[in-house]
């Protein structure tokens, strides 16, 4: 079958959305049409001249024609007492030379949130994604999603805060697969990962709230997708992690937090930490403040057949800082964070090589939507350093992105990607990902489903 001539399939499954221009759906029940787009481009992948097994690939990826469609619906039934939701979308790329490459991808999210009581609110939302490096490397990020969805400044700042908690009226908070799962990462694999997540929040007060939270999160390889050119194999990992915060609302502009959380990885690395943080968070009328540090006690460190590893009980500090803008038509949104490991196996330390390190990542994002115009530009950057066998790795993410209303339900945008994932210390050992691509999509106004 020929990559030309090959139908674009558009499939609704129920699954989850994760799109920078996503709707609240509102506390009606029903069923949804949420957005469909159609999106076509070129791309160029260049793999390093030798990996570090010094093989030659056998192939490389110059360049190919990609044409993508997705279709995201959501579900929703409100009670008294108690709130469901599906969220769900589907997706299928295509590729003119690589046909083998053509694969669907699907993306779903069911959660549930009651409320027993007037001082208690329970929430379980489980989580399930199935994708390629094609569907992940225009993906959204957090931060292009908030600064899209905020209409003031403190929606931006309550719009990170909700994005760390479940809340099925903001599906557009959900944290993307792209934030954790870079281009460079899946390239040529088929990822499968699932997750779920409980909590139970109590509120004492109009001011003190305590929040307890536990999760699990697995990823797993699925196929090579007939890649010839596979450079960067992705491991299998797990992630177990339970925690409780506390928020204190000191002001009307200003919160006090407290967390501790424990968690268990196995992945790339495998590695287990009690992390104790605290944070203050303060809005103002253009600008807000989000800073959070602590430190991470690591736990007691596996062993191997071929050597045992010393734990290593030294505090590792860790933190985060945000700082968001938003006044007339201009939004931005910043975050850095500095963690002792992440949920995908990135962090910690190698039995193998005894290689130690920690995971650093910054996500960025500025629009500019100049009031009572139909056009709107775009800029994205992130950044994630993660330790390798013997260094650090080093993935950049760049998009920049101008789109323009065409009607009340439909926009076309146009974007330009760059993507970098690469050593240091082994400058030959890097892929280099670029494209374009314009998209049509259609956001329907609370179109629903008879």
């Amino acid at each position: 079958m020929s990559g030309h001539r090959a139908a674009v399939v558009v499939f609704a499954m129920l699954t989850v959305t994760r799109t920078a221009n996503a709707q609240t759906i509102g506390s009606d029940s029903g069923v949804w049409v949420r957005e469909a787009r159609v999106s076509t481009g070129y791309a160029w992948v260049q793999l390093p001249p030798v990996t570090l097994g010094g093989v030659l690939p056998t192939d490389v990826l110059t360049a190919d024609s990609i044409t993508t469609a997705s279709m995201t619906i959501d579900w929703r039934r409100v009670g008294p007492q108690t709130e469901y939701g599906l969220e769900a979308s589907g997706v299928y790329s295509t590729r003119a030379y690589y046909w083998p490459l053509n694969a669907p991808g699907a993306d779903v999210r069911f959660g549930v949130i009651r409320h027993a009581g007037p001082r208690w609110r329970l929430e379980a939302i489980g989580d399930g994604v199935l994708a390629n490096s094609d569907q992940v490397a225009f993906q959204p990020t957090l931060s292009s999603q908030l600064v899209n969805a905020a209409g003031s400044v403190g929606d931006l700042a309550n719009a990170l805060a909700r994005s760390r908690d479940p809340d099925l009226t903001q599906a557009e908070l959900f944290v993307p697969v792209r934030e954790s799962l870079g281009a460079s990462d899946v390239y040529g694999n088929r990822i499968a990962l699932w997750s779920a997540r409980a909590g139970a929040i109590y509120t004492h007060s109009t001011r003190l709230a305590v929040e307890l939270h536990g999760n699990y999160t697995a990823v797993r390889r699925v196929s090579l997708n007939n890649d010839p050119g596979l450079a960067l194999p992705f491991p299998d990992s797990n992630a177990t992690s339970a925690g409780a915060e506390l928020t204190y609302d000191r002001t009307e502009h200003s919160r006090i937090t407290t967390a501790v959380d424990w968690s268990q990885i196995s992945g790339a690395y495998t590695d287990g930490d009690v992390v104790a943080t605290a944070g203050y968070e303060w809005t103002g009328r253009k600008w807000f403040l989000q800073t959070e540090a602590g430190a991470a006690v690591r736990l007691v460190e596996p062993t191997t057949a071929a050597a045992t590893v010393i734990p290593d009980r030294n505090p590792a500090i860790v933190g985060r800082a945000a700082v968001g803008y938003r006044f007339r038509g201009q939004s931005l949104f910043a975050q850095y964070r500095r963690a002792s490991h992440d949920e995908y196996g990135h962090g910690g330390r190698n039995v193998a090589t005894g290689f130690d390190g920690n995971v650093q990542s910054l996500d960025g994002s500025w629009v500019w939507s100049p009031p009572r115009r139909s056009w709107s530009t775009q800029a994205t950057v992130s950044m994630l350093r993660g330790p390798g066998n013997f260094s650090y790795i080093y993935e950049w993410m760049t998009t920049v992105s101008i789109g323009r209303e065409l009607g009340q339900q439909f926009r076309l945008m146009g974007e330009l990607l760059f993507d970098r994932h690469g050593s240091r210390a082994f400058e030959g050992f890097a892929l280099e990902r670029e494209g374009a691509q314009v998209t049509l999509i259609w956001t329907p106004r609370r179109r629903r489903i008879e």
